[in-house]
């Protein structure tokens, strides 16, 4: 969501924005990624205890739903490479399969884990209205249909683009659309495929080759 921020500021006040960063991010949603959304908001509203949204005077959200929606999104961030790697088949604190529904395998607890976790900072509406309006933008549809066109103004505005090798959330194709947009709109535009293993995620994590991408990219803009 903060690359599609960058790049509606970027298009829509130009003037004011001088170089602009946008990291694994796409200019519209995939079907693809509108259906993860899907999955995710139909697990929330199926939780009874989302009653049509309104659940904050009897202080119980539907808990389980926004569980559930959190595992399937954050299965997206990841990559098969990072999943394997770090969790590959082995069984979560046991010696043997229990043949029942517990979380048998590491990656299912892991998984539960960041479920459970993430109902006590995020509120299930949010997340509703969050993951539609994510789904709406496009940025093309915006300026005629023509993603160029939404750059039209910004020939004055620094752009540094980057995507990685294992993300399939917002794959490289994703970042290369926005540049030939950029290009032929005659934007300034840099842009790098990073290799890491951890998918979407990397971003987040420790991959020193994106410090020094950006910190070169902000040095020599001045910024």
């Amino acid at each position: 969501m903060g690359g599609m921020q960058v790049l509606e500021w970027a298009a829509t006040y130009p003037e004011r924005v001088r170089s602009a960063v946008v990291i694994a991010s796409a200019a519209r949603h995939s079907a693809q990624n509108i259906a993860f959304h899907e999955v995710g908001r139909q697990a929330i509203m199926a939780d009874p205890k989302w009653n049509g949204g309104d659940y904050y005077e009897a202080g119980d959200p539907p808990a389980a739903g926004l569980a559930v929606a959190r595992m399937a999104a954050h299965i997206t961030y990841l990559s098969e490479a990072g999943l394997t790697e770090k969790f590959g088949r082995r069984l979560q604190k046991r010696d043997a399969k229990s043949f029942g529904f517990d979380a048998d395998f590491q990656i299912e607890s892991y998984l539960r884990h960041q479920g459970i976790s993430f109902v006590d900072r995020f509120d299930a509406n949010s997340y509703l209205y969050i993951t539609r309006a994510m789904d709406y933008f496009d940025l093309a549809e915006e300026h005629g249909g023509l993603l160029a066109n939404a750059f039209t103004g910004s020939k004055n505005t620094r752009f540094c683009l980057v995507s990685f090798d294992t993300d399939w959330l917002y794959p490289t194709a994703e970042s290369r659309a926005i540049v030939h947009a950029l290009n032929a709109a005659g934007a300034p535009v840099s842009f790098v495929e990073l290799s890491s293993p951890f998918g979407h995620d990397s971003f987040l994590l420790d991959v020193p080759e994106l410090n020094r991408v950006v910190d070169g990219f902000l040095r020599a803009g001045g910024a």
